[in-house]
């Protein structure tokens, strides 16, 4: 994975996650924001790109879903991966409806939470890589569209109708053809 997608903004109120999510994340090669409330986060989110966002529920300045709606608001392809102490199963419903890519509970496996982000990331870059392809097809079909409308006038005439013919005749053999005229 390129480094520029390994960009991973936490926005959570406890220093001491913070702090220890940090650490983890760094050791395995991922730059890291923190944000202990929601409003730096949302401007860190603007500010510096992030591929990924873990987010606690419980904020001082806002409610963790609220918050999870403004980032799905500015960046629908965010991954979002809820990090919560209150893991109600409602709180995880309502994370899921409203795009969390997962709900985690704390305190979790430093192992579960690295698997976790790698899979979005990964996932992120195949859907990525999935529309550009869909975008490079669009563009050959209308190029093919282009020539095909393009070697229409030639095949007006006559004589061009019959080698066109031979041509699609012959066009699965493998003997080399040789097309004489005046």
């Amino acid at each position: 994975m390129k480094p520029e997608n390994r960009r991973i903004l936490i926005i959570d109120d406890e220093r001491p996650i913070l702090m220890t999510l940090e650490a983890l994340l760094r050791r395995h090669a991922y730059q890291v924001d923190t944000a202990p409330t929601a409003s730096q986060g949302l401007k860190l989110l603007k500010t510096k790109s992030p591929s990924l966002v873990l987010l606690d529920l419980q904020l001082p300045d806002a409610e963790g879903l609220q918050t999870l709606d403004s980032i799905k608001t500015d960046s629908p392809e965010m991954p979002v991966i809820i990090l919560t102490a209150h893991d109600t199963l409602h709180n995880a419903i309502e994370s899921i409806k409203r795009g969390a890519y997962h709900f985690i509970s704390k305190p979790y496996a430093p192992e579960e939470l690295l698997s976790l982000i790698e899979k979005a990331l990964e996932k992120q870059s195949l859907l990525r890589e999935t529309e550009k392809l869909r975008q490079k097809t669009e563009q050959l079909e209308k190029r093919l569209e282009i020539a095909e409308t393009r070697l229409t006038p030639i095949f007006k005439s006559k004589p061009m109708q019959e080698i066109d013919e031979l041509i699609t005749a012959m066009a699965p053999s493998e003997a080399n053809v040789l097309i004489v005229g005046e």
